[in-house]
């Protein structure tokens, strides 16, 4: 389920959840003294104040207190590119669609926003990073620390959001309803390697998951905090980040300064944003976003089915294209030259070719590729096509992986939307000259 779906009441394992939390944000002193361990209150400034109370009327209930400063939606937005499109206030989504991502590096003004609370207004000054669990020498880091001690790398690497691309399913799943073409990008990072900090730790033998702490609430403390884990595997694949730069600068309040995780190729709940603390752990984390959300059916199920008992965690996304350019709607002139371009990814695997089809899937042709990036950088395709007759014409494109993976015409249905990788489909019109 997503973050608007969590149930009402919530499980001991939750709120034992929630004290574990409280200790990692007690390491980031900026948020000011929490409440001792096993209580229910965060201590904190007010979020907002009551009206006085008009004459012969009832005061109205304080808004709940939050354990330190947020970001306004208003500020965040404000740094954005004006084509970013709100999908969600509470919590904030948004996005630009696939024509608005022609960029070789998605810019951050048009990067995706994915919160699943509150975005807190976090200072580099006293931030600290601590890392601990099955570890030899638990480290806590602050910022410039972490810059000294660690290489900093840059990679190009994918993030995208489980949900993106829900609305093509049918029947709808719950959750953001991300368009068939947004929720994605594919900026440049910068940070230290996850795998450095680990071997400074020392991992001991019996380390198979690493889970990550941020320092992000929600309005009420008794919302579970987002924790994801990841096996050690990927977390000491190279391109697994500490990052605390997005495309050579900082990286910006929403997309968790002053440190996150980045995970590229895997869906985006991975990559924890406003990173407080690391656990390495001897089996995957326990908590609503990894035992409740964020998983799909074992098998396949009939769409509109309820999520079966045997499901997997959603990690790697699958092999997946979309046309940047021409935008849907466009209009050519009979005979004029149409360049069809866009990217293509596929979470763990490469990219081995697109296809383009204008006839509606009946002929495929190849695609120019660029030559490969980064490994978890998206790839470029470019295909030229001179209609030769007016009308409607529907491009599609089609990618396949290095292991054999093509993209399918629609992506099996599962309870929770994730995972859409179907054909995109851009329709434009060719006039008379």
């Amino acid at each position: 389920m997503e973050e608007n779906e969590i149930p009402a009441s919530h499980s001991d394992k939750d709120r034992e959840i929630n004290v574990t939390r409280r200790v990692f944000i007690t390491a980031v002193g900026r948020l000011g003294a929490l409440l001792a361990v096993g209580s229910s209150v965060l201590a904190g400034e007010t979020y907002g104040q009551p009206a006085p109370a008009a004459a012969g009327t009832s005061p109205q209930p304080a808004a709940p207190a939050l354990p330190g400063p947020v970001v306004s939606n208003a500020a965040i937005l404000a740094e954005k590119d004006p084509l970013m499109k709100v999908l969600t206030e509470r919590p904030l989504t948004a996005n630009v669609t696939a024509e608005h991502l022609n960029d070789p590096v998605t810019p951050s003004s048009r990067m995706f926003i994915r919160n699943n609370m509150l975005t807190p207004d976090l200072q580099a000054e006293g931030h600290t990073l601590t890392v601990r669990g099955l570890v030899e020498t638990p480290l806590k880091l602050n910022l410039a620390e972490l810059k000294k001690k660690f290489a900093a790398v840059t990679i190009q690497g994918m993030l995208e959001c489980a949900g993106s691309g829900r609305t093509a399913f049918s029947p709808l799943p719950k959750g953001t309803p991300w368009n068939p073409s947004g929720g994605y990008g594919c900026p440049k990072w910068t940070g230290a390697r996850l795998a450095d900090i680990l071997k400074a730790a020392g991992l001991r033998p019996d380390a198979v998951h690493v889970a990550f702490f941020g320092s992000d609430f929600g309005e009420l403390a008794t919302a579970p905090p987002v924790v994801r884990s990841i096996p050690i595997s990927k977390a000491l694949e190279p391109n697994t980040l500490v990052a605390w730069e997005m495309n050579g600068a900082p990286i910006p309040k929403v997309h968790g300064f002053p440190l996150r995780v980045v995970v590229p190729g895997w869906v985006g709940s991975a990559s924890i944003k406003w990173l407080a603390g690391i656990e390495v752990l001897s089996a995957p984390f326990k908590g609503t976003y990894m035992d409740d959300s964020y998983r799909v059916p074992a098998y396949p199920i009939a769409p509109g089915e309820k999520m079966p008992k045997d499901t997997l965690s959603t990690e790697a996304w699958p092999v997946k294209s979309v046309i940047t350019a021409p935008a849907q709607g466009a209009k050519f002139k009979l005979g004029d030259a149409i360049q069809i371009s866009g990217k293509a990814w596929a979470g763990e695997n490469r990219i081995e070719k697109v296809e383009i089809s204008v006839d509606e899937g009946v002929t495929w042709k190849p695609a120019v590729l660029s030559s490969q990036g980064d490994r978890y950088a998206w790839r470029i395709f470019n295909f030229n096509v001179r209609p030769v007759q007016r009308g409607h014409m529907t491009l599609l494109a089609r990618a396949t992986d290095s292991a054999g993976n093509v993209q399918p015409i629609s992506a099996v249905w599962n309870p929770l939307g994730y995972f859409w990788n179907g054909f995109h489909r851009v329709g434009i019109t060719i006039e008379k000259t």
